[in-house]
């Protein structure tokens, strides 16, 4: 008893209650959740790009159950995702975080597509290409033209202004951000980034679905590196100029994880 006093007074339990409360907090968005306004049930996801962060996103939402398209270039681009997908499911069933049964109920969900035909029923789209401007640009003009009026357009950019993603249609109240952190299907937090152009209604539906997959949503603006890579980049350049000064790497990794941090920043 005298430790477990002791414990609960200590500055570690003080740091872990504010965390708690600090995570749940994050789905509190002025002029977005307290406005009476209903998330809408996003039931078909179209994820485009099968590469690690669009076969770990649709691995997340399969996983909490939302139908999933999964659009590549051509066929052997798509099977490689798919398979991706597969080999993600089977890790979550050995780690005990997802049944046998429900990995098969996840993988029915999947539809492979080459074009944008069975866009046309879609929640949400999830852009997760390469990172260059037009191809991003050319996508979100094609799939304005194909998807209902409703769909929610979001990219998974990690560097571009979303207004120049969306700078050549006519839906930037629908277009969003929806940073994932790789692996997608693991990884906790969502960044999701609003324009000053992005409805509340999109806002809300984009947490609503974070939280039906488990994410930890933090809605922030559209800026150079939104919230984790701004703070992010001066990390390691701090960590750099620590080396050019003459401090050992490893020094500075095993110190950095003593600290708590996952691993440190050469790692």
């Amino acid at each position: 008893a005298k430790v477990f006093k002791e414990l609960v007074v200590s500055t570690t339990s003080r740091a872990l209650v504010h965390a708690f409360f600090a995570q749940r907090s994050t789905t509190k968005v002025p002029g977005v959740t307290d406005i009476q306004l209903k998330p809408r049930n996003i039931r078909k996801v179209a994820v485009i790009g099968g590469g690690l962060m669009g076969s770990g996103i649709a691995t997340a939402l399969l996983v909490g159950n939302i139908s999933v398209v999964l659009k590549e270039v051509n066929p052997q681009f798509l099977q490689r995702g798919q398979k991706t997908i597969a080999g993600n499911l089977e890790g979550l069933v050995k780690r005990g975080s997802l049944t046998k049964d429900k990995m098969s109920k996840a993988i029915s969900l999947l539809k492979g597509a080459l074009d944008y035909s069975d866009f046309k029923d879609v929640d949400m789209v999830i852009e997760a290409v390469i990172e260059k401007v037009p191809l991003k640009q050319s996508i979100f003009a094609d799939i304005e033209k194909i998807c209902p009026p409703h769909c929610i357009l979001a990219t998974n950019t990690s560097t571009i202004d979303l207004n120049v993603i969306g700078e050549k249609t006519n839906s930037q109240d629908r277009i969003i951000g929806a940073h994932f952190f790789s692996p997608a299907h693991i990884m906790p937090l969502l960044e999701i980034v609003r324009t000053e152009k992005t409805s509340p209604q999109a806002i809300l539906d984009l947490i609503t679905v974070g939280k039906i997959i488990r994410k930890v949503p933090v809605v922030v603006g559209n800026c150079t590196g939104f919230a984790v890579n701004r703070t992010f980049f001066p990390y390691t350049q701090g960590a750099q100029l620590l080396v050019s000064l003459g401090i050992d790497l490893f020094r500075i990794d095993r110190i950095i994880s003593n600290f708590g941090m996952p691993m440190g920043p050469f790692q």
